[in-house]
């Protein structure tokens, strides 16, 4: 007689104990536990990216991004010296000129060369206005005696470095001083003329020693205000004085030497009488 129940064969029995998934130490990998190992994979994956590629480039990045900016930052500076140099160099340019303009008020070597000539030019042109009267009274068969101007002495002196304060304690060893002693003789308004056409003169002139002598009248023939030839007398004049000119020492376009600021020593607040501070720590 054959039974029927619930029989389960052996090996059918074996098949349903053992685990679908498999196993790695004795844990199942279901798929929700593989899906933890994949994302904490993934994530060590990052953070080992992120250590040993990102972090690297960025500090890279940081260290350019600082050197762009410490460049930017000299690039700014040295446009703002230049900027400073061009107006150093513009105020100086100025400077040089006004310096050359002062210097011009000033006598110099090629100025001395013509002053002779400069001066006679000066005492001739005052005789000008005689050549008409001259020529009138030659005219009537008369000799004529007029006072005319004449250059009677010119001697250039020794020329000498200003240090005696003489002009002032300011321009010591700046100037240095040319002396000619001048004399001319002519009538009353002829030595007026002849001053005041030296006092044009281009360079700058100091008049020493000036001193004014008459000399016996001459009787000068002229021409008269009914045309005709009569004499009157006329007294000469003899003027003598002694020329300054006035020159620099230095050359106008090379600019002054700058002496260096003197260093500042400290000052002791006992020298002054204040209160000298305790020592750090007392």
């Amino acid at each position: 007689m054959t039974a029927f129940g619930d029989f389960v064969p052996p090996n059918d029995a074996d098949l349903i104990d053992e685990p679908i998934n498999p196993v790695v130490f004795g844990i199942e990998l279901s798929p929700q536990i593989l899906g933890v190992l994949i994302a904490l994979v993934g994530l060590g994956g990052a953070i080992y990216l992120f250590v040993k590629v990102v972090q690297p480039v960025a500090a890279t990045n940081a260290t350019l991004r600082a050197d762009i900016a410490t460049k930017e930052g000299q690039l700014v500076s040295q446009s703002q010296e230049l900027e400073n140099i061009a107006q150093l160099e513009a105020a100086l340019a100025a400077a040089m000129d006004r310096r050359r303009q002062v210097y011009s008020l000033f006598a110099s070597e090629a100025t001395m060369d013509t002053l002779l000539l400069d001066i006679n030019q000066r005492i001739e042109s005052s005789n000008a206005s005689l050549n008409g009267v001259r020529n009138q009274v030659r005219s009537r068969g008369i000799p004529a005696l007029l006072v005319e101007a004449k250059l009677e002495t010119f001697k250039p002196g020794e020329q000498a470095v200003i240090t005696d304060g003489s002009l002032g304690e300011a321009v010591n060893n700046k100037l240095k001083r040319e002396t000619y002693s001048v004399s001319f003789s002519g009538d009353y308004a002829q030595t007026q003329s002849i001053l005041r056409n030296l006092e044009r003169l281009e360079p700058l002139l100091l008049i020493r020693n000036f001193k004014v002598t008459s000399g016996d009248p001459v009787a000068e023939t002229v021409i008269g205000a009914g045309g005709q030839v009569v004499v009157q007398p006329k007294v000469p004049l003899t003027t003598s004085f002694e020329v300054d000119a006035l020159l620099p020492t230095a050359d106008a376009d090379v600019p002054p030497e700058i002496a260096p600021p003197e260093p500042v020593e400290p000052i002791d607040p006992a020298a002054t009488g204040e209160p000298v501070p305790p020592p750090e720590g007392g």
